[in-house]
């Protein structure tokens, strides 16, 4: 199977290709895959949440966080998953729900996309991650910080279709810890 990010490397040297595109999953465990194309106005709305360029690298995160948001709600316009619901919602009534295989995958074609765009100064983005609890098994995106090497989970599981996804440290990921205030600020409304 091809990798994400070699798939979004052939997709920019086409010669017909501007931007990247997805291979969108859904269907738990990426049962089902479509391939998005987005048009050049949906680009020109995810490059303008990174205009101006982020000041640091707290910034930028919630300028990735708008970016995952806004990706997944077209996505979810062009395939049809724009009904997902956070978490494993059972689905049985909603067509299109995506797990963490899933939402994981998209996420990541996602961040590689704002990469190879060049759109991140201050992070590069790494492999998705998984972590055991017991008996459950759940994966995310990742990001690091290049100052610092800090790595951090770019979770959008949680969430219904084109919401912010959560920020945290992955060490704190890793242990189930709650998302924090200082990467997710809504939360503290809540």
């Amino acid at each position: 199977m091809l990798s994400v990010r070699f798939l979004l490397v052939l997709a920019l040297s086409g010669p017909a290709s501007a931007a990247p595109y997805f291979v969108q999953c859904y269907d738990f465990g990426c049962k089902t895959t479509q391939e998005l194309h987005y048009s050049v106005a949906n680009w020109d709305e995810i490059k303008a949440l990174f205009t101006p360029t982020s000041v640091d690298s707290a910034a930028e995160k919630q300028a990735i966080r708008r970016a995952v948001a806004t990706m997944e709600r077209i996505s979810g316009e062009l395939s049809g998953t724009f009904r997902d619901k956070g978490g494993n919602y059972p689905g049985s009534d909603i067509v299109r729900q995506m797990d963490c295989i899933d939402e994981s995958t998209n996420t990541i074609q996602y961040l590689y996309a704002l990469e190879e765009l060049n759109l991140l100064k201050w992070h590069r983005v790494d492999p998705k991650q998984r972590r055991v609890v017991w008996f459950a098994t759940h994966w995310t995106a990742t990001i690091t910080e290049l100052d610092n090497e800090q790595r951090f989970v770019v979770d959008s599981w949680y969430r219904d279709n084109g919401e912010l996804p959560y920020i945290q440290p992955l060490a704190d990921w890793e242990r189930k810890r709650d998302f924090p205030v200082a990467y997710n600020p809504e939360l503290a409304a809540n």
